[in-house]
């Protein structure tokens, strides 16, 4: 478009400041609260560790240097002259077209001639198109001959391309070629849906105070629906919002004075729009970047009263989401119920039928061009030209893949129906999600495909195939993984604002009243509206996570359920018994199971060593019950338990048990509060059998026991003792037996064999009947043990990893007994504890 004149006059131009002053005065304080509540949130996350999960297979390369250049080339532009000059356009990372006067002005490092941000441009390639949409958008125009685009006659080449943008002039660009003109509109396309996403992707807390203040803005104003465009930067987005509500005055004030004037009508119209345009956006930025300054000061001072008070600012707001959530719950479920839940269906598959198509299409051709490098390098030596095929298939065209997603706008008329949604920046933002995923793809194969080539030893041609084949199955998966997120997101942003809408006019005038509920000192990093919005749009993330599962269990459009490929990304490898309770490998394990445990010299058993292990304790396990004994016991309360014939057994003294007796024998509290012998705690025995006291055969009888007739405790497989003196040697225990004085019936009892319990663990506990029996000294005497006993070397007794895993846990479960060792009553007296029900506890 050549160069005209605008009709803005100081009048107009003082006009168009004085509302941007305006309206920055109702947009600042919502943007301030924001900005604090974001900061806040910031905060929240380096307390809480908040980190982000990546669950892709495929590798990432690196974001490319902003220097880096994507694309120069000469290219013939018409210029302000309206004459066609060739011009040396040079693209860089930062996605910004910069237009030099030649090759050699660009090696000079001259400043470019034009600088371009494509944002929210629109890219044609028919002059019959390019001016619908000019009709379209110039008022009092109609029927009115004038040369607005380049003549077709003059243009030096056939492959034309329109690049239309909002608000600002029109660029045009010729090419002699198709292929140029095809590279051309694919780097375009990519510089217009970075510069329209990149900056709102962003998490820091100008960006998502920015977002949450001007859709609030927006609903002070009534509009609730998605808007297309929110795009670029914060000024350039405030821009183009106040620019909407500029237009009808510009329309009223230029009409006459478009009237009077016979030619270039629409030139003149769309300089002045560009003129307006440029000039809000310079009196908004200087606004913007104060009022920034301003939120950056505040929230310095308030990051000390954030930090302190993190945990009551918690609790307040937690306070308020209950009162809230008792008025909200029951008019939003009752209308998500009645018109969201409809239709979610429906929007599922009008969305993921295009999206899919995309990303099936971009699946076809890696997967050809993977199969066309197998066959066209078999050879080593052919490793440099190997590596140019790879760098080229890392520039593969994705236009066609892009025509797919473009697919959905066919899509608009059904989702505007009920709902008014934009697909615009679904489109841009899948699209930007699709040529990610892509470069993955290439990424890795290069990766494997180069390592494949460091090893001389190894086929290449296999090693490519098996290469195509992984890395296949790995897009696979993070396809899937990608396409629920967006399918999700999309299901939300499509019905949300309906919700809001809807429910608006019942809570306006309700919200303020709940500002009572929120501390004065508290009253900047709690909003009562942020609150509500997040209660509506949780209820509807229940809804629209049920429609997401659902087609994935049904394998619609090959989404994966969570279950369908079972491993996590870290699950690739191996994780070690001690690993710690944060690693994905022990994540299923609930927190409140998790229980400290002291290092213990079972460790040298080829257990690993760690600051925490897991212990998984069921309702019905006789653990379960102990645990929940010992907590009434420490209420004061006498609690009996019955057993049954496969009691754990406590006997004291000489007094007798008979299995078949009514009598029930109890453990007092004296029996609990005895030491541990002079052998270790938790001690690793040699198994030993005697015969000349035992008359079972070799492997155990289930009518002998291998330990003392002195009263003796059985855990299976753990085996405690309660009588012998500190300088008794255990072994002389485990070759007498224990008989009843009644009917001198032998009880039975696992013999401690290593061949079926590798590790036997033996306590004393008449030993110590006036200590104290606390879980200090079990430490203690556990670490004398782990210090005085040496570890047996892994590489001469390798021990199967099921019989490690059993022992594990068994002595998981007998170190958590050291916690609750000791009840007694305030008044000091000792609480008698029954016996305590434990299947399975006598072999």
């Amino acid at each position: 478009m050549g160069a005209t004149s605008s009709l803005l006059d100081e009048n107009k131009s003082n006009y168009i400041k004085g509302q941007v002053d305006e309206k920055i005065k109702e947009f600042a304080p919502i943007y301030r609260k924001q900005y604090s509540l974001a900061y806040l949130s910031q905060i929240r996350d380096e307390f809480e560790q908040r980190k982000e999960q990546h669950t892709q297979f495929l590798k990432q390369q690196a974001p490319p240097e902003p220097g880096k250049v994507l694309y120069e080339e000469n290219v013939h532009c018409f210029d302000d002259s309206r004459r066609w000059k060739v011009r040396y356009i040079v693209i860089h990372a930062t996605y910004v077209l910069e237009c030099y006067e030649s090759y050699k002005t660009f090696l000079k490092g001259s400043a470019p001639l034009h600088r371009l941000f494509p944002t929210g441009g629109t890219i044609l390639t028919t002059e019959e198109k390019y001016m619908e949409m000019i009709d379209q958008c110039c008022p009092c125009t109609n029927n009115v001959k004038e040369d607005f685009a380049p003549p077709v006659a003059s243009m030096p080449g056939q492959f034309p391309v329109y690049l239309r943008l909002q608000y600002r002039q029109d660029f045009y660009f010729c090419f002699q070629d198709e292929d140029s003109q095809v590279e051309f509109i694919s780097i375009l396309s990519d510089c217009v849906r970075h510069q329209n996403k990149d900056f709102l992707k962003k998490k820091t807390c100008e960006v998502k105070a920015f977002l949450k203040a001007i859709q609030l803005y927006g609903q002070k104003k009534g509009r609730y629906e998605s808007w297309d465009m929110l795009i670029g930067s914060d000024v350039r987005g405030l821009a183009n919002l106040f620019m909407e509500d500029l237009m009808p005055y510009l329309e009223k004030e230029l009409q006459p004075l478009l009237k009077s004037k016979r030619a270039d009508k629409r030139r003149v119209w769309f300089a002045t729009v560009e003129g307006a345009y440029f000039l809000l956006q310079v009196h908004l930025l200087e606004r913007i970047s104060t009022l920034k300054q301003e939120c950056q000061e505040m929230v310095k001072q308030q990051e000390v009263l954030m930090r302190s008070d993190m945990d009551q600012i918690t609790s307040s707001r937690a306070f308020l989401e209950g009162k809230l959530r008792a008025m909200v719950t029951e008019p939003a479920t009752k209308y998500c119920t009645e018109h969201v839940q409809p239709y979610l269906p429906a929007i599922l598959e009008e969305v993921m039928g295009p999206i899919s198509l995309g990303f099936t299409e971009a699946r076809d051709l890696s997967e050809s061009m993977m199969e066309q490098l197998c066959q066209d390098f078999q050879d080593p030596e052919q490793s440099e030209e190997l590596r140019q095929a790879l760098f080229t298939m890392s520039k593969a065209n994705l236009q066609s893949c892009y025509e797919k997603v473009n697919g959905l706008a066919d899509h608009v008329q059904e989702l505007q129906q009920p709902f008014n949604y934009c697909i615009k920046g679904l489109v841009d933002s899948t699209q930007i999600d699709l040529k990610q995923l892509m470069e993955n793809i290439e990424y890795t194969f290069e990766l494997l495909v180069r390592k494949a080539l460091e090893d001389p030893s190894v086929s290449l041609s296999m090693a490519m195939q098996k290469a195509s084949n992984r890395v296949l199955k790995q897009f696979d998966y993070d396809s899937s993984t990608v396409r629920k997120r967006i399918l999700q997101e999309a299901l939300i942003n499509i019905t949300l604002p309906s919700i809001k809408k809807h429910l608006a006019p019942s809570f306006k005038e309700e919200l303020p009243k709940f500002e009572q509920y929120i501390f004065a000192d508290y009253s900047n990093f709690i909003n009562v509206e942020n609150v509500y919005e997040d209660i509506i749009q949780q209820i509807l993330e229940k809804d629209v996570s049920m429609v997401v599962k659902e087609a994935a269990s049904k394998k619609k459009f090959n989404l994966f359920t969570e279950s369908r490929y079972n491993f996590s990304v870290s699950s690739l490898s191996f994780t070690p018994p001690g690993s710690a309770p944060s690693s994905p490998a022990r994540l299923n394990t609930s927190p409140s199971v998790r229980t400290s445990l002291p290092p213990s010299p079972l460790l040298g058993n080829g257990l690993t060593a760690d600051k925490s292990m897991t212990a998984h304790v069921s309702e019905n396990s006789a653990m379960g019950q102990a645990l929940t004994i010992m907590e009434k016991i420490d209420e004061g309360e006498k609690t009996l338990l019955e057993e049954s014939s496969d009691d754990v057994f406590f006997t004291a003294g000489t007094s007798t048990l008979d299995t078949s007796a009514e009598t029930k024998p109890e453990l007092t509290t004296n029996a609990l509060e005895a030491s541990v012998c002079s052998t270790p705690l938790i001690k690793e025995t040699e198994a030993v059998e005697s015969a000349g006291t035992s008359n079972s055969p070799k492997g155990g009888d289930a009518t002998s026991s291998d330990f003392s007739n002195k009263p003796t405790v059985v855990l299976n497989p753990i085996c405690m003792k309660t009588s012998g003196s500190d300088d008794e040697p255990v072994e002389d225990h485990r070759k007498e037996t224990m008989k009843t004085s009644n009917d001198q019936a032998q009880i039975e009892s696992p013999t401690c064999d290593e061949s079926t319990y590798p590790i036997a663990v033996c306590l004393s506990i008449e030993d110590a009947k006036d200590k104290e029996f606390t879980g200090k000294h079990i430490l203690d005497l556990s670490e004398k043990a782990s210090e005085s006993q040496p570890s047996p070397n892994l590489e001469d007794e390798t021990r199967p990893l099921d019989c490690v895993k059993e022992i594990r846990d068994l002595v998981v479960e007998i170190i958590e007994i050291e916690d609750v060792v000791h009840p007694s009553k305030e008044n000091g007296e000792k609480v008698q504890v029954q016996t305590i029900e434990e299947q399975d506890s006598i072999v």
